[in-house]
């Protein structure tokens, strides 16, 4: 998929939530670390992906569907890219999974959905449901959005462009136990 360079990932909507800094460090300083932590949740979630596709009917709302897997998303009018975990297609509509290696919800799974659902209607689908799938509990989900949360979507995604504008670094989380495991604590310096 060919975008824009100014096109934001959804996944920055999630850093942005958990700790605005993250996105500083990675739009802004072009940093982009992995750690021992961020790389056992990917290989947790490639090892559920492996597990589910060699299940028929993973999504137990859905008997009569094409699973897909990181299919590409995007909205050219709120100007950003993403990937959906799975998208089961019915002859109704389609299902959007989110796969999650934790079954703590630090407060993003409704906005970062909400932004592949809008991604995902843009691109011509309806949407019949969001799900996150909790590979500990190996459960899902379902994922519904108030308009609390399409406000939320819209000024997270124009606090991210204006930062990436004015390349001025946010305020560090008020959770101080976030910093502990963030792999970026050390270029904090007012924090510790």
């Amino acid at each position: 998929m060919t975008v824009e360079p100014d096109y934001l990932r959804i996944n920055e909507i999630k850093n942005y939530l958990y700790c605005g800094r993250i996105s500083y460090y990675t739009l802004c300083l072009m940093l982009d670390r992995e750690t021992d932590l961020s790389k056992g949740g990917i290989r947790e979630e490639q090892e559920a992906k492996k597990a589910m596709k060699r299940r028929k009917y993973a999504l137990h709302a859905v008997h009569d569907g094409t699973r897909q897997f990181d299919v590409d998303v995007v909205n050219h009018d709120l100007r950003y890219v993403g990937k959906v975990d799975e998208m089961v297609t019915t002859t109704g509509g389609v299902y959007l999974i989110d796969y999650k290696d934790t079954d703590r919800d630090y407060g993003y799974w409704q906005v970062q959905m909400l932004g592949y659902q809008l991604a995902v209607q843009a691109m011509g689908y309806t949407v019949l449901g969001c799900y996150v799938y909790v590979i500990p509990k190996k459960d899902y989900k379902p994922v519904t959005f108030k308009p609390k949360h399409h406000q939320q979507l819209g000024d997270i995604l124009s606090a991210l462009r204006d930062m990436v504008e004015t390349e001025r670094m946010p305020e560090a989380t008020s959770n101080m136990g976030k910093c502990l495991s963030c792999q970026y604590a050390r270029l904090c310096n007012d924090v510790f």
